[in-house]
């Protein structure tokens, strides 16, 4: 980790040498954590007899979940970003992220963003590490064919909820004002050609409604083959290696800003199951988005977000948690001045009738430093898509067990 990370620190070292005009900025979040979690039960090391070797040593490893009990740990994050600001037609970004040891323990470092944007008289490029957003939603958006929007497991204290980037080149050409046509290649892990992401799209404005279409190869060598969700775990859902994926998005305005996304993905290989990956992967997203101004300087934001899964499991049953074929995104934040934020956002699982809600409550004391807290509840059995005493607890994984709470400070600097 140390050696991947040091070229990087060079680089930002040598930034300010450079002639170009920058920012560099630090936006570092610290929180005090109460967490009801999960006591794990390691096995007990001891000596066993290999058939080779003829002895060996058993680690010790966790394999089962004792009681719960109140964790406390400081949470928390920091991204150092560097912005070229000194040209109009070239923008780069420069960003780490760095997740601070948790309850869980675990820090981390990690490339969040390294690209560069260039705008030529006729087209836009696109180089390096960062997210290009296709289709419309925050959190669940079927149209995000490269990414990935539609899995329940997220953190809605984060600002910006889905936020994975990953290598890739852009090329934008503008087609009139409303109008353009973008190719993708997104590079693959391992280097291998034939795992990369490829694709193109359309966008444009049609009788005041946007219109937005498109088609990504996705090589990526991964298991579950949907990305997302999956019915089954058979032989049949590993042996497929590369999809195509297209999808149609629509956006329009009738009072509240309305959005709706459409996928599905179709294995490249012969022999695969045709109808059940698309079963399997076919998806509809919509949202409503709405602004209310109340008073002098003072609004509430509403968002809803849905998004329908109609070939999987409509009725709850043992095992199917997270894979049902309907999930809400109810989101109410309510701003007061410049300096005051309140929100309760939730991600509703109706088949299950289980839920995760969020509270969180920002106040913006002086410039670039915030006070923050935040409260997390489950509701739900154990087996549910969210459940306040979980069935089947993952080591590593699984962290909160039914509540979180958590304050503490952001600073921007």
């Amino acid at each position: 980790m140390v050696k991947r990370i040091i070229p990087v620190l060079l680089l930002l070292a040598a930034v300010p040498l450079l002639h170009a005009e920058n920012i560099i900025s630090v936006d570092m979040t610290l929180l005090s954590t109460f967490a009801r979690t999960r006591e794990i039960i390691p096995e007990i090391p001891g000596y066993y007899t290999d058939p080779v070797l003829n002895t060996g040593w058993i680690p010790a490893v966790p394999t089962a979940v004792g009681d719960t009990f109140w964790a406390y740990g400081i949470a928390g994050d920091a991204a150092l970003s560097f912005k070229s600001t000194g040209n109009r037609n070239v923008k780069a970004d420069l960003a780490l992220d760095f997740l601070l040891p948790d309850i869980a323990g675990t820090p981390a470092v990690s490339l969040k963003k390294a690209y560069i944007k260039a705008k030529f008289p006729s087209f836009k490029l696109t180089l390096g590490k960062t997210r290009i957003g296709w289709g419309d939603g925050i959190t669940f958006n079927s149209g995000d064919v490269i990414f990935g929007s539609t899995t329940p497991y997220v953190n809605l204290t984060e600002d910006e909820i889905r936020s994975e980037t990953d290598w890739l080149t852009s090329i934008n050409i503008p087609l009139g004002r409303f109008s353009f046509i973008e190719g993708i290649v997104k590079a693959p892990d391992d280097m291998n050609i034939g795992n990369l992401g490829a694709g193109l799209r359309l966008y444009t404005k049609l009788a005041g409604i946007k219109i937005e279409t498109g088609y990504f190869f996705d090589g990526t060598d991964n298991p579950a083959y949907d990305i997302n969700h999956t019915s089954s775990n058979t032989a049949d859902d590993i042996s497929i290696v590369a999809l195509h994926r297209p999808y149609l998005s629509l956006q329009g305005n009738f009072g509240p800003d309305f959005y709706l996304n459409s996928s599905l993905a179709i294995p490249a290989a012969d022999g695969n199951n045709l109808e059940a990956v698309v079963k399997d992967t076919f998806s509809i997203s919509l949202g409503l988005f709405h602004v209310q101004e109340v008073g002098y300087d003072n609004s509430i934001t509403f968002r809803l977000e849905s998004v329908i899964l109609p070939f999987m499991n409509w009725n709850e049953s043992a095992g199917e948690a997270g894979s049902y074929a309907l999930l809400l995104y109810p989101d109410i934040t309510l701003a007061i001045g410049q300096n005051v934020g309140i929100f309760v956002k939730s991600i509703i699982s109706p088949i299950d009738l289980s839920a995760q809600f969020t509270a969180g409550f920002s106040w913006n004391i002086f410039e670039g430093f915030n006070l923050l807290s935040y409260a997390t509840v489950n509701a739900g059995d154990g087996n549910d898509t969210f459940s306040w005493n979980k069935t089947t607890w993952i080591p590593g994984s699984d962290v909160m067990d039914g509540i979180m709470l958590m304050a503490g400070i952001n600073y921007i600097y």
